[in-house]
């Protein structure tokens, strides 16, 4: 089974996402599927298989979980904490900030656990799994690495599409482009820093910042009432891909061909 995976690695990397997406759907207690302890069952145990495999592959060893390169990631990261900040006001346009109600201290760390889980589930699998896999396989030359890199952007954009079970088309639409421009730069820190934690950090503080309004306030515009018309979804996609796009083309420049 597992030289199958390595020889098919683009075939398996995706059959492998929809596996793991159909295991998190077992998971679902409530009406919240961005939240709640069934969210949090559901992250450990994708977490956990996601190193299962690994090991088996024997890749462990570029899989990121060193000390090592932490700090160069965080560095890295930094295009994506100013995109984190301007989110919190950029989804919540319109929103009479008065009238809201804060849901209170448990909530908020509820809330802060899911988005840690978050963080490290989608790394783990995306990167440490899913791009590793790939780096692997083409090799670690620039031209193989952007393949690896958008190979597994893409894979990443595209698990958000079950979305639409709880949210509007388009705005399903402008989150799964964005979620694969997101998928590069969050790739190229990886390649740049070869640490995971670093990008398990950047990815729940980001996520931490677009979703705290909604999440642990009531009357705050959640995920999953957010609506838009043509007009706001390519300013969207305009204002939430390119920038890590271009940052991603900046921090590869120093990569050569062996």
């Amino acid at each position: 089974m597992i030289k199958v995976i390595k020889k098919y690695t683009e075939v398996s990397m995706i059959i492998l996402s929809i596996a793991l997406l159909q295991i998190s759907n077992l998971f679902q207690w409530d009406n919240n599927p961005i939240m709640g302890m069934d969210k949090v069952c559901a992250d450990i145990l994708i977490i956990v298989l996601c190193c299962l495999l690994i090991k088996k592959m024997g890749i462990q060893s570029g899989a990121g979980f060193i000390k090592k390169g932490f700090f160069k990631g965080i560095l890295y990261g930094i295009p994506f904490f100013v995109i984190g900040v301007a989110s919190i006001f950029v989804s919540n346009v319109g929103l009479d900030w008065g009238q809201l109600s804060f849901l209170g201290i448990s909530h908020l760390v509820l809330f802060t656990i899911n988005m840690i889980l978050v963080g490290a589930n989608e790394e783990i699998w995306m990167r440490s799994l899913v791009l590793n896999s790939f780096i692997s396989k083409y090799g670690a030359g620039r031209k193989s690495l952007w393949k690896a890199i958008i190979m597994s952007a893409i894979i990443f954009g595209l698990i958000h599409i079950p979305n639409l079970f709880f949210m509007e088309p388009l705005t399903v639409i402008v989150q799964v482009i964005n979620a694969m421009s997101a998928g590069i730069l969050f790739a190229v820190i990886f390649v740049k820093c070869k640490n995971i934690w670093a990008g398990i950090m950047v990815h729940a503080i980001v996520d931490w910042c677009s979703l705290f309004v909604g999440n642990c306030f009531v009357g705050g515009n959640t995920v999953l009432s957010m609506s838009m018309n043509g007009i706001q979804a390519v300013s969207m996609i305009l204002a939430g891909s390119l920038p890590p796009i271009i940052f991603s083309i900046i921090f590869m420049r120093k990569i050569e061909e062996p």
